[in-house]
């Protein structure tokens, strides 16, 4: 969540100025009203040179490189105030709590921690502590300055802030919504339709939760709620950073990438500073991860999802270690972190067979999966999904896949889990349907892609399909495992012939007793639906003894094909 505050630690420093001062300078006033701080700075700057050495100038001037984004030199502002001598000790003790957030905002918590602790108690003091707490892991500190927190906006939004990074979504819009409403003369009810119809008439100094909200929207995959609400913050502010920068993530989620980075064109410019971080990271996400070697490392202790994202494109690349070894650091806090981990994981065991990291990944998608928060969600019926996947558990797979399906119907890597379940289970016409759909030509090389087809086409009495499959194959290095599984289904459906094909193949590339068993019993398996008078047995009967007796020498061939030859002479059966 956005921390920046709409006001300076100190109430009273415009009054730290002389009054001949303020009176010659208001303008300075009208810059800050704007938000315009580089005008600000630009007229301090002109007060500097003119001979202004009042702190006042010093202190407005870091304030404003604080709500510029740049927190460094935030920080080095305040540290150049704090090395004056004489400061005044109300000042003295503000700009301690300055120093103390910019060094929040910069990540370095620790020297954070310990400049607040220092400093007098305030309210800010404690709204700091309980973020410190979050940031730090230090959970009985939480709870301590969360019974501290009163029942006025600014601990109520802190509160709503820790909600937030601790995925506690719908509790921090809650908090939101009673920020929201709690001016209006009616009450609403949990009706989110009536609710956010009451947004535009809401005070105006509350018109900024409307972004958070929609954050939260967002989080819980709401793309249309979160659109409709942070439209309400737009139509007054629509050069905002953060509220166009999710207004573009939201059309990622709705539409595409292209529309995505159109929208982040007009804030990606430089002539803004802040949120930059931000609109670089996004923008290498909605090209699909062009750029990310070059973007991406740098922003890893920067923007949370850079190291996550980082993570993802090593394992596009086939670099699984490179991505554990970004997941590491981390300690799992959020459901991407533990989905990445486990994809890691399955991609280790491929490579290792080490069972460790196939129980890593079935623990972590289960734990996804059955998480209060993303139970109910696409991704975590996904997760919980995968996890039964692992485990072999197939008919529980369908059960949720069967139940997010609707929102997937284009998508590859969905159909291909989904036929996989679908064969494993034994649905094979609907199983042939979906892998048929699938448009990505580097899944339908796999060899997984190609055994399930061949097992459908089996099943569904087409073998002479899948045969086709396996021809084409000649050569490749699953040509040969393709024909086991295509001569072992086969000839248990009882399609002999394409079995005999099958066997014949194999035992040309293998000539092992197996092969030439095969090959002999799917003869036979031919002669037998020939005896029964099957359609066009007699056609397939003939060509399966040609195979016979083009086999590998084998004494007992010429045993068979006679007297196969002689019963079908008595029966009249032409071959």
């Amino acid at each position: 969540m956005i921390l920046s505050r709409s006001k300076p630690a100190t109430e009273s420093r415009l009054n730290t100025g002389s009054s001949s001062a303020k009176k010659s300078f208001p303008e300075l006033e009208d810059f800050i009203l704007k938000r315009d701080y580089l005008g600000a700075l630009t007229l301090l700057e002109f007060l500097k040179h003119e001979g202004n050495t009042d702190v006042w100038a010093d202190v407005w001037a870091a304030w404003c490189w604080f709500h510029l984004g740049e927190y460094r030199r935030a920080l080095d502002a305040y540290l150049l105030v704090q090395s004056r001598d004489k400061l005044d000790s109300r000042v003295a003790d503000n700009i301690a709590m300055d120093l103390a957030v910019c060094y929040f905002y910069l990540g370095m918590y620790k020297e954070s921690k310990e400049i607040v602790e220092e400093a007098p108690k305030c309210t800010l003091k404690t709204r700091l502590l309980f973020h410190l707490a979050h940031k730090l892991g230090d959970e009985e500190s939480l709870m301590k300055s969360h019974a501290a927190l009163r029942d006025v906006p600014e601990d109520q939004l802190c509160l709503a802030s820790v909600h937030y990074m601790r995925a506690h979504y719908q509790e921090a819009i809650d908090v939101y919504k009673k920020l929201l409403l709690e001016r209006r003369f009616k009450r609403f009810d949990n009706d989110d339709t009536e609710w956010i119809k009451a947004l535009p008439h809401c005070h105006g100094t509350h018109m900024a939760l409307n972004v958070y909200v929609a954050l939260c929207y967002y989080k819980l995959d709401y793309y249309d709620v979160s659109q409709e609400v942070l439209g309400v913050y737009l139509a007054q502010h629509p050069t905002s950073t953060i509220a166009g920068n999710l207004k573009a993530c939201n059309l990622f989620k709705l539409y595409n990438g292209k529309a995505a980075e159109n929208e982040l064109k007009q804030i990606s410019s430089d002539q803004h500073t802040f949120g930059q971080d931000l609109v670089k990271h996004n923008l290498v996400v909605f090209r699909n991860g062009e750029g990310a070697l070059k973007v991406l490392p740098e922003l890893v202790d920067v923007v949370p999802e850079a190291r996550l994202n980082l993570a993802g494109y090593r394992l596009r690349n086939r670099e699984p270690l490179e991505a554990r070894s970004l997941l590491e650091p981390l300690q799992p806090t959020s459901p991407l972190h533990y989905i990445l981990r486990a994809v890691v994981a399955v991609r280790l065991y491929n490579e290792t067979s080490d069972e460790e990291q196939m129980k890593l990944a079935q623990q972590s998608f289960h734990l996804v999966g059955s998480s209060a928060s993303e139970c109910d969600t696409i991704p975590g019926r996904q997760c919980m999904a995968s996890s039964y996947f692992l485990a072999g558990h197939f008919e529980e797979v369908l059960v949720y896949l069967n139940s997010i399906k609707s929102f997937f119907v284009n998508d590859d890597t969905f159909n291909f889990n989904y036929a996989q379940a679908k064969v494993a289970t034994g649905f094979y016409r609907e199983a042939e349907e979906v892998l048929l759909a699938i448009q990505d030509e580097n899944m339908r090389s796999t060899f997984t892609f190609l055994a399930c087809l061949c097992r459908c086409h089996v099943m569904n009495k087409d073998s002479h399909l899948a045969w086709e499959i396996c021809i084409k194959s000649a050569g490749t290095p699953d040509s040969f495992a393709l024909l086991q599984l295509l001569a072992n289904d086969s000839y248990r459906m009882g399609q002999f012939l394409v079995a005999a094909k099958a066997f014949h193949m194999l035992d040309r590339l293998d000539g092992g007793p197996e092969m030439w068993e095969g090959l002999r019993g799917a003869v036979c398996g031919c002669a037998q639906a020939a005896a029964a008078n099957k359609s066009g047995a007699a056609a397939d009967l003939r060509d399966a003894l040609a195979l016979l007796k083009g086999a590998r020498v084998n004494n007992r061939a010429d045993n068979i094909v006679k007297t196969i030859t002689k019963w079908a002479q008595q029966n009249r059966i032409p071959l």
